[in-house]
């Protein structure tokens, strides 16, 4: 591993950041001199205000859970940058959609650093710095003050300079030459993570799932324009997850016990959590404890966004889920009271299941 095993330090005159331009914010100030992850003399990447990201707990990255082989190799030619390796994200596969804005993401593989479920971990300092808005429920005190910025609207962001990452699935590392490997995504909260021993997970916040390659990608210049419309149509946004192709909603099924008003909005909308739940564990082949799953509808009740947290991973049921969940869907839109429900947030721990309306339509 000794392409990514540097544990070198910035010098501590390492200039700031130059601030958040991209949100226009109203505290544009840097991370002060003795941070402990390094930034960069550049300038932020444009990014349009959204709203909050999906629901996701501080818990450990999700531990590989597939095999595909991958072993790392030194290669005197793979390219360097101050720190270490460069590499970029240039797409994801679940990401809120503040993350989709900023892409690619540039950087350079400072070190190697064990966790407590695993000894691979490494820590990505980014070129430019990220911004993401916090999910709802995230305590800004985890953050430094100068880590939180205002978009155009006024709302909240946190500035991070560094994530944490590590390939997705079993038996895969980072290695040279590699392109779109999957690896998991953290925000690091707390710059100090830099000079720890280990992975200690409260300095970190679940970002996204993307693909890792050798390298740094180009910017691609965003016409103002099209920036302005891409901020605007990210503000009716509840949620910034979409649901992939294999999500196509199926026409939802009814029966008899479902016209004569025996259930409740409430009934249902658990029964959504559960039926959720049900197929992330057909998915894994395991059981799932703790789960925050953010649903989005449109005007027919078909769904049209799933993000969030199940045991530390995107709750990304089994295909046959989601027929089961138009089904569920279908009692909702027949019952009083539900039919205007846009967006809602289903929960489960343990064998207690709850439920949350966080958006209706007109």
């Amino acid at each position: 591993m000794g392409w990514l095993s540097r544990t070198f330090r910035p010098a501590a005159d390492d200039a700031p950041d130059t601030g958040a331009e991209h949100v226009e914010p109203v505290d544009t100030g840097a991370p002060t001199a003795d941070t402990d992850v390094p930034t960069a003399d550049t300038d932020v990447p444009t990014v349009a205000p959204g709203p909050a990201a999906a629901p996701a707990p501080s818990t450990p990255l999700a531990a590989p859970t597939s095999t595909s082989p991958s072993a790392p190799t030194t290669d005197a030619s793979s390219p360097s940058g101050r720190y270490g390796p460069l590499v970029c994200v240039t797409r994801f596969d679940t990401a809120p959609a503040e993350l989709e804005w900023q892409l690619p993401l540039n950087g350079e593989l400072y070190r190697l650093m064990p966790g407590a479920d695993r000894p691979d971990y490494s820590l990505l300092v980014l070129e430019r710095p990220l911004h993401f808005y916090p999910r709802e429920g995230f305590d800004l005190r985890r953050v430094e003050a100068e880590q939180q910025v205002q978009d155009r609207k006024g709302r909240t962001m946190v500035r991070v300079h560094a994530l944490l990452l590590c390939a997705r699935f079993v038996g895969q590392q980072l290695h040279p030459g590699m392109t779109d490997l999957a690896v998991n995504l953290a925000y690091v909260i707390d710059n100090s993570l830099a000079r720890d021993a280990e992975v200690d997970f409260a300095k970190i916040e679940f970002a996204a799932i993307g693909f890792l390659s050798e390298g740094h990608a180009p910017r691609a210049a965003t016409e103002p324009a099209r920036e302005e419309a891409a901020a605007e149509a990210a503000t009716e946004q509840t949620t910034q997850a979409t649901v992939a192709a294999a999500t196509e909603p199926k026409e939802p099924v009814t029966s008899d016990d479902d016209s004569g008003g025996r259930h409740t909005p409430s009934e249902v909308l658990d029964e959504l959590a559960t039926t959720l739940r049900r197929g992330i564990e057909e998915q894994r082949g395991a059981p799932v404890q703790r789960m925050t799953a953010a649903l989005t509808l449109d005007t027919d009740h078909r769904l049209t966004g799933l993000s969030g947290n199940a045991d530390g991973q995107a709750p990304v049921p089994s295909p046959d889920t989601f027929g089961r969940l138009a089904e569920v869907l279908g009692r909702l839109a027949r019952l009083d009271g539900a039919d205007r429900v846009a967006a809602v947030t289903v929960r489960v721990d343990g064998d207690a299941v709850s439920h949350e309306v966080t958006a209706t339509h007109d």
